[in-house]
């Protein structure tokens, strides 16, 4: 990646006016040079040097459209912040390759100074296409100015959660190790998404094992999915799941906790129905889930 090649040509400096940048896009999506300069505390040649530098690396992009030249960050700055901070905290010392990516992030391999393998996951919700806003809505409330970074934060930091209640039940799931703005470190994870099986050896098994792993996170820490279906659950070799991708998950007492459920149990009965000819009752499997 990149990015993590260019943490070692910034100095400190550097990265402080790119959190400059970030404290101020908090309330407007382009960031001022007087007010760059105040959140930095730089003088303003100074603050003007460090500008230039980043913005030659690609880090910022300028708009001088209006009276005043104004900044912003990019995705590739952002990244840039996360793993910086990660690296401070020692929770990761080098960034491996692109290992997955999905519609809202991308997952890389990456390691600790003790060469524990691990997995990066960044979120990348679009500047401007916020599909999943409604589902952020609770803990955004009524923002008037809601920038893409503070999404991808609001994100990880809500999948860093549950991932956190999930990983005491000790159902083989991924151990949240740490996160940083928009990127979660956790656990590195093997085997592949259900979805890009052919066939599986004893596919009734693997339904019943996700139904019950379902059915512990329900009752022992009362979540709701919210998103289920072939792309988040992980099979590996020995027929061991996973149900990953939390970001939409909700409380049992949620007021659509029950129409979330039943859509839930719906798509994973529907599709082993149609790839595995798997005949299942979703009212039987719902009502099981009340009973535990």
């Amino acid at each position: 990646m990149e990015v993590a090649n260019l943490l070692t040509e910034l100095e400190k400096e550097d990265l402080r006016i790119l959190m400059a940048i970030e404290i101020g896009m908090k309330r407007s999506e382009y960031v001022t040079v007087n007010n760059i300069k105040f959140y930095s505390r730089y003088k303003m040649e100074e603050a003007l040097f460090r500008l230039k530098k980043v913005h030659k690396l690609d880090l910022i992009v300028r708009d001088a459209s209006k009276y005043e030249i104004a900044y912003t960050l990019n995705s590739k700055a952002y990244d840039l912040l996360a793993l910086h901070t990660l690296v401070e905290k020692n929770i990761i010392s080098q960034l491996g390759p692109l290992i997955g990516k999905g519609k809202e992030s991308d997952v890389y391999s990456c390691m600790d100074d003790d060469k524990n393998i691990y997995a990066a996951k960044f979120y990348r919700m679009g500047r401007t296409s916020f599909k999943n806003i409604k589902q952020l809505r609770d803990i955004i409330g009524d923002r008037g100015h809601l920038s893409w970074l503070y999404i991808n934060r609001l994100a990880a930091k809500k999948e860093y959660e549950a991932l956190k209640k999930i990983y005491r039940l000790k159902l083989n799931t991924p151990k949240p190790i740490g996160y940083n703005r928009h990127i979660i470190i956790m656990s590195y994870l093997r085997g592949k998404e259900l979805v890009y099986y052919k066939s599986i050896k004893n596919p009734l098994k693997i339904f019943k094992r996700i139904i019950k792993q379902y059915k512990v996170i329900y009752n022992k820490v009362n979540m709701i999915h919210g998103d289920l279906g072939e792309f988040n659950i992980v099979l590996d070799e020995s027929g061991n799941i996973l149900i990953i991708d939390w970001l939409q998950w909700v409380k049992t007492d949620h007021p659509n906790a029950g129409s979330l459920l039943e859509r839930d149990i719906s798509n994973i009965c529907n599709y082993f129905q149609k790839k595995f000819n798997i005949t299942s009752n979703v009212d039987d499997i719902i009502n099981s889930f009340y009973k535990m």
